[in-house]
């Protein structure tokens, strides 16, 4: 039944698309006076992002709590549905390679999501980029990065960058490292989520709307205060406290909450 759904779905979804971009031409053009219009944009991009998540299939659970103080959000990188899981949080921003702009559907999207792009061809290149994710941690907003630089299959990561963990340090903020997980309807790891090497977008939305349902784990992981460490250690610290998450292996409903942890399920 869900593979016969799959065009339906898919319609819908170009729908919640399409009233995305005419909502934020009205929100700029005629609705919300400047003072506002921040708020009324936060409030259009959750609204619609959640419905693209419902009309894939794509359930959210949330474990654990994002430490007040976060400025600096890192996390593994697994598809291009990282950041709407995220856009739960409406002082979140994200940062994004430049050429993301020009990717169909995603592009828009990213730059609804008030993502900030930087040029990732060089050390020097991303440098030049940190007082721009200064500025945002400086509004009391908080900064989404995918230090791996690249997707994977989720099983594990690979090297994190450290380059970007210098904006927490610089801002004496609190890094939060983020465990993202996706699985299939029998609670096995989902093979069509993951958007890597030359997946095409049109192609990985298709695998997932055959889907019978995907369920996104977001696991909060305690916060580290970047006073205590250099950016070389931050991202060390970081990727292995998410590794011992990805290689814990345990499904979403047989998840044995942490201490630190408090479960919240978005349909």
């Amino acid at each position: 039944m869900h593979i016969i759904t799959a065009p339906f779905r898919l319609l819908l979804a170009a729908l919640w698309l399409v009233l995305a971009i005419f909502s934020v031409l009205i929100v700029f053009l005629v609705v919300a006076p400047p003072s506002r219009q921040q708020a009324a944009l936060t409030a259009c991009k959750t609204f619609f992002c959640r419905r693209l998540l419902t009309c894939l299939h794509i359930e959210v659970e949330f474990i654990g709590q994002m430490h007040p103080n976060t400025g600096l959000v890192v996390s593994n990188h697994i598809s291009w549905l990282d950041v709407l899981l995220m856009t739960h949080y409406s002082h979140l921003h994200f940062i994004a390679k430049s050429e993301v702009k020009d990717w169909p559907i995603i592009g828009f999207l990213t730059q609804l999501l008030g993502t900030l792009f930087i040029r990732r061809e060089n050390k020097f290149q991303v440098y030049r980029s940190l007082p721009k994710g200064q500025k945002l941690l400086q509004r009391g907003e908080s900064l989404m990065v995918f230090p791996e630089g690249t997707t994977t299959h989720g099983d594990t990561t690979r090297a994190f960058y450290p380059m970007l963990f210098e904006i927490a340090v610089r801002e004496a903020a609190w890094v939060q490292p983020i465990a993202i997980r996706y699985w299939a309807h029998q609670d096995t790891p989902s093979i069509a989520v993951p958007f890597i090497d030359d997946d095409g977008i049109i192609g990985n939305i298709l695998k997932l709307l055959i889907q019978k349902k995907t369920r996104a784990q977001v696991v909060f992981l305690p916060a580290i205060k970047a006073t205590d460490y250099d950016r070389k250690a931050l991202a060390t610290l970081s990727k292995a406290n998410i590794d011992r998450v990805l290689a814990s292996g345990i499904c979403p409903s047989t998840t044995r909450l942490t201490p630190f942890s408090q479960a919240t399920i978005l349909d």
